[in-house]
């Protein structure tokens, strides 16, 4: 266990030392003017360290709840996919698709990029500047996109990691008193980004007919950069021990595993919330946990469901999903539920871990992107948007971390559970 959490580290200091490598030749191959160029304090490497950050300066961190609960929030704009099998579904006959999306037609809102006045046309144009960026991305994702953004453009990218409520809340702060700090937001799906045209400005990237049909900005305020799947990770060593076999949501709740199912806090963590409208929709198809109502219908028993994993949890709610893989990985629990991209990479790394896609199906999340209203660094953040949708930028990506790409033509890696279509 020593062995391969110091692995982890080994991969972290590397990823730290590449990125920050980056943003110096970055910087090097076009150095900024004085007006244009970041303080010394202000710098940072795309890289981030383990674990939560504290809030950002003028905007308090959002204190952890004292009793954090399993919470059962309200399916949102989701894809509910199954993994060659039908999906899941909420209510008779409801119908559910889009695997990979689609392709569609590609007549969608879009505006050209605007590079810095003075600077050369097209592209390739590099902004140079700063960006400050909230994010509750895992480090993984994070190197896979930032260090790139930083060369193509010349942006130094300031990395503020925390929770993603705590990128909601500090921004609705910070907007609220005319001072915002972060220039974007990323992480999470669009329930997060709910306040809108309040704490957002409206933008439709250069990209955005480019993306995948069900991937696309419509709003103008949020900007879908990756798709995330929902997955259970386990502990397969374990699990072998206490003779259980893990294949879908039901399984969470075998008596060998009271105690032993981690699980994030859903109010504050993105995957711990996209993980727990998967589980109850999950539960809606169980019959075991319907109820019959005065007509004599049945009653979906999703949040039945989610008591009893909750129950089953047995107060092994931890703050991130990053918590939930550490507990996974050494055995602490036996299994979580985290986002495929999280728990692949650990794979990778240790080779301890197993990626459960849930049999019966599979919730498919968008992690969105945002532009936070009067930020000071507008073109660059709006070059952000621009960049992380693009096709450079997705297969960049994808050959670094397990991504689902939100591009067509950006092709899924040959050991990828394909996702198909499914309908109630």
């Amino acid at each position: 266990m020593d062995e391969q959490l110091d692995a982890l580290d080994e991969h972290g200091k590397k990823a730290a030392a590449d990125a920050a490598d980056l943003m110096d030749a970055a910087s090097a191959a076009d150095p900024m003017d004085a007006a244009g160029a970041a303080e010394p304090e202000d710098a940072a490497s795309a890289s981030v360290p383990d674990g939560p950050a504290d809030g950002p300066t003028g905007a308090p961190a959002s204190a952890p709840s004292p009793a954090r609960r399993f919470h059962a929030p309200k399916l949102t704009r989701r894809s509910l996919v199954g993994a060659g099998v039908a999906a899941l579904a909420v209510g008779a006959g409801a119908a559910f698709g889009i695997a990979r999306c689609t392709a569609g037609d590609a007549s969608v809102p879009s505006e050209p990029k605007s590079p810095e006045p003075g600077a050369a046309a097209g592209p390739d144009s590099r902004r140079g500047g700063k960006l400050v960026m909230y994010t509750c991305c895992d480090d993984g994702l994070v190197n896979a996109f930032v260090p790139a953004f930083m060369q193509e453009t010349g942006i130094v990218v300031d990395v503020r990691r925390m929770t993603a409520s705590e990128c909601r809340d500090s921004v609705a702060a910070e907007v609220a008193a005319g001072r915002p700090i972060a220039d974007v937001v990323w992480g999470g799906d669009e329930s997060w980004y709910a306040a809108g045209e309040a704490d957002y400005e409206k933008y439709f990237s250069s990209e955005n007919a480019n993306v995948l049909d069900g991937c696309r900005n419509t709003s103008g305020y949020v900007t879908p950069a990756t798709r995330e799947v929902c997955v259970i990770a386990v502990n397969s060593a374990r699990a072998e021990e206490l003779s259980v076999e893990i294949e879908g949501y039901a399984d969470l709740l075998d008596e060998r595993l009271a105690g032993l199912v981690a699980v994030a806090d859903a109010g504050t963590d993105a995957a711990a919330k996209s993980s727990a409208e998967a589980a109850r929709a999950a539960g809606d198809l169980l019959s075991a946990f319907s109820t019959t109502v005065e007509d004599g219908s049945a009653q979906p028993g999703g949040d039945a469901f989610l008591a009893a994993l909750e129950a089953q949890a047995g107060g092994n709610v931890r703050a991130t999903s990053e918590d939930v893989l550490e507990d996974v990985l050494s055995g602490a629990a036996v299994t979580g539920l985290v986002y495929e991209q999280q728990a692949a990479a650990m794979t990778r790394l240790t080779g301890e871990v197993e990626v459960v896609l849930p049999r019966g199906g599979c919730l498919v999340a968008h992690g969105c992107t945002a532009i936070v209203r009067g930020a000071t660094n507008l073109a660059q953040a709006q070059g952000w948007v621009d960049f992380v949708c693009g096709e450079t930028a997705q297969k960049g990506a994808a050959a670094k971390v397990r991504l689902r790409s939100v591009r067509d033509g950006v092709g899924e890696k040959d050991d990828f559970v394909q996702l198909t279509v499914g309908k109630a």
